[in-house]
This record gives structure tokens, C-alpha cells and sequence, in this order.
């Protein structure tokens, strides 16, 4: 056979030794893996309910449908706003006056807290899937081959009884989303905030813990996001501020139906942190972390928009800090600025994800409706963002 010949057989030939080798090794993979299994029947179980679960949000999960709310939040507050001018004019009232009166309206009749979201860093499902800061030739070429490690990881998994570890399930952080944490707490430890503007000094005292304000901290029950904001935040967690531990919630959780985006620490229970943490961090996992509130998974007939109104009502009626954190996710927060910012106003908020690790804060308000008149939320308040009290803090959209 000539060099031409064996040129052509190259590829027949590759492809039958390859499958030649898959069927020899398939037979004795698959009675190892059984035995292994079998081994450790509690942690297999699990495992195949995960597997179970997932397959459960592919079919049936409605987590990103949901009717947007028609109702423009900005209404009743500027409602609230003109019936405060038309009854200082009718009195008379002169400027000092008005001030007096449009403090007094907005003590009575607006409630509002400061809020900051941190988003978490890049996950291993990110890195397997997403292609980030890479290059799309760069993503394509190692897209196999990173997913052939993410597989066998998951299998060794699976094999070896360990079946709160996952590559795919609740996805940890990757090694670059440590360094994206890392680098949040870097800037928050070297960034003075007597050289910044008076919005962004008030959300750097309040992140680490110098603000003569309360505030409260608050986490997804995901594992990324808990990991990310023990990271960034862990110079304010060494600490140890009396009942300065971090809430985590279900309220936070991601809106996506796949499994990355799906809890494994059951409700109101430890948490369970991955093979990719640090012992500084498992530590503040089992010593700082309030579980109390948190509901596990999110059910299978809820949506997105459930949870983020779940959120608003909590930061009035369940915290009482004036300042909240909230660690989470870019599809979440996103919808939560398209949610609750006016209909009319534009800004990249509703349009660009929050990038890893990124920071953003601002100013939410809540005011008491008569219910017929209540937005989504149903509760006899109406919800908003106020649009002029937005600050990009740190990594932007």
C-alpha cells in the first residue's frame, strides 16, 4: 500500500482501533463502577437523586417564564411625591417648610435600604461551558478536553462515595472564580474610602463592616456564591462582629433550570462546601453561616420572579439592618433591576449581566398601597429602585 493509500486508511483505522479499545475497557469499567457502588449504597442513592432531579428542571422547571409585571413601579412614588407638593402649596408652606414636610411624607409613607450585590466568581460549570475571557479558538480547542475532565471528576465522584462533591451540580468555584473573590478582597482592603465619592465611601464602609450602620448579610444557598463572599468579605469575617454571620436564602438562588443552578444543603441544615474550598473557608461554612432561613432547593413550580419578590418583602419584614449584601447571580440581578427600576429608565443594569465579582449598590425603597392597587408582590407595598441611587462600585457590567 502506497503513502496515498495509508493516508486514506488513517482515519478507518483510528476508528476501529478506538472502538476496538472502548468495547474491551467498557465491560470491566462498568462491574468496577458497579462494585464501587455497591460499596457505598447511601452515597450512590444520593447521587442518582440528583441525577433524578435534573433531569426533572430539563423537562419540567418554568424557573425563567413568567409574566413581567405591568404595573410601573415608579408610580405610586411619584404619586406620593405630588400629593406631598400639592399640599404644601395649599398651606402655604414656604421652602424650609416643604423640606420639613417632604422628609416627614418620605418617614412616613416610604421605607427604604441601602443594597449591594456582589456577584459570584466564575464556577467550574462556567469554565466548562462559558467562554469567559477567552478567546472563541481557545474555547472551541479546549472544550473537549475540558469536558472529558469535568466527566471522569463527576465519575470519580460518583465512584468514590462522595456525593456532596460536583463538578456540574451546584458548581463550586473554579480556580479563577477564587481569584475573582480574591480579588474583590484585595480591593476592598486596599481601597481607602476617604479618596472615594460619598455614595461609593458608603458602600465600601458598609462591605467591610466600619459603617456606624448596621447591615446584614446575605448569600444564595448556592455554593459559588456563599464561597465568593466568604472570600471577598473574609478580612470582615475574621473579625468576628457579633451576629455578623451571612444569611443564606433561597430567595437568592438563580433563575436557570440547569443543574449548576440547583442546591445540594438540604433546608435549614449545614451546609456543605466543596473539594474546591480552603479550610479558612469550610471553617466560616460551619461557624458563620445562619441556615436558619434557608429552604433548600427551589421548588420546581417556582419561577424566578417568585423568589425576587420573596427577597424584597424579607429585606423590609426579616432584616432589620438598614444595609443589606446580597451575594448571588447575574441573571437574578438583572431581573431584579428590570423588575423594580421605573419602566422608562435606561441603564445597563437591565441589559448587561453584572460581571464575576463584580459590585453594585443601591437604594431601595418600599411604600404601603391599598393592595388593589400592589404590584406583583401582592403584599400591600409597592417596591422600587430608586434610579439615581445606582453605584458601580467594583468590575462593572
Amino acid at each position: 500500500m502506497g503513502i496515498v493509500g495509508t493516508l486514506f486508511a488513517l482515519p478507518s483505522m483510528v476508528a476501529f482501533y478506538g472502538a476496538w479499545l472502548v468495547a474491551s475497557l467498557f465491560r470491566p469499567f462498568l462491574l468496577g463502577t458497579t462494585l464501587c457502588l455497591l460499596m457505598n449504597i447511601p452515597a450512590a442513592h444520593e447521587k442518582i437523586r440528583l441525577f433524578v432531579t435534573t433531569f426533572e428542571f430539563l423537562a419540567f422547571c418554568k424557573d425563567k417564564k413568567w409574566k413581567k409585571p405591568s404595573m410601573d413601579p415608579a408610580l405610586a412614588f411619584q404619586q406620593s411625591t405630588k400629593t406631598t407638593t400639592d399640599d404644601d402649596d395649599a398651606t402655604g408652606n414656604d421652602d424650609d417648610d416643604k423640606d420639613k414636610d417632604k422628609d416627614k411624607s418620605n418617614d412616613d409613607g416610604v421605607e427604604q435600604k441601602t443594597i449591594i450585590f456582589l456577584r459570584h466568581g466564575e464556577s467550574t460549570w462556567n469554565d466548562t461551558f462559558n467562554k469567559g475571557e477567552r478567546s472563541m479558538a481557545k474555547f472551541v480547542m479546549g472544550f473537549i478536553p475540558g469536558l472529558l475532565k469535568a466527566s471522569f471528576l463527576e465519575w470519580y465522584f460518583f465512584v468514590t462515595g462522595q456525593s456532596s462533591e460536583s463538578w456540574f451540580f451546584d458548581s463550586p468555584l473554579s480556580k479563577k472564580g477564587q481569584e475573582q473573590a480574591q480579588n474583590v478582597q484585595a480591593y476592598l482592603r486596599d481601597t481607602n474610602p476617604e479618596y472615594a465619592t460619598p455614595k461609593e465611601a458608603k458602600l465600601l464602609k458598609i462591605l467591610t463592616g466600619t459603617s456606624d450602620e448596621k447591615s446584614q448579610l446575605t448569600s444564595s444557598n448556592l455554593r459559588r456564591a456563599m464561597s465568593t463572599i466568604v472570600i471577598g468579605l473574609q478580612d470582615r469575617l475574621n473579625k468576628r462582629i457579633p451576629k455578623d454571620d451571612i444569611l443564606v436564602l433561597t430567595e437568592l438562588q438563580e433563575v436557570s433550570f440547569n443543574p449548576d443552578a440547583l442546591s445540594i444543603s438540604p433546608a435549614k441544615s449545614p451546609l456543605i462546601s466543596s473539594w474546591m474550598d480552603s479550610p479558612d473557608t469550610k471553617l466560616i461554612y460551619e461557624h458563620q453561616m445562619d441556615t436558619s432561613l434557608n429552604n433548600g432547593n427551589k421548588s420546581i413550580d417556582s419561577n424566578g420572579l417568585e423568589r425576587m419578590q420573596a427577597y424584597a418583602q424579607l429585606v423590609f419584614e426579616s432584616i432589620d439592618a438598614p444595609n443589606v449584601v446580597a451575594t448571588g447571580h447575574s441573571y437574578w440581578f438583572r431581573a431584579f433591576f428590570q423588575t423594580y427600576l421605573p419602566h422608562s429608565f435606561e441603564h445597563v443594569c437591565k441589559k448587561k449581566k453584572l460581571c464575576n465579582g463584580g459590585i453594585a449598590g443601591f437604594t431601595f425603597q418600599r411604600k404601603k398601597v391599598a393592595k388593589a392597587a400592589a404590584g406583583g408582590n401582592g403584599d400591600g407595598y409597592e417596591y422600587m429602585i430608586d434610579p439615581n441611587s445606582i453605584v458601580v462600585l467594583y468590575g462593572g457590567f
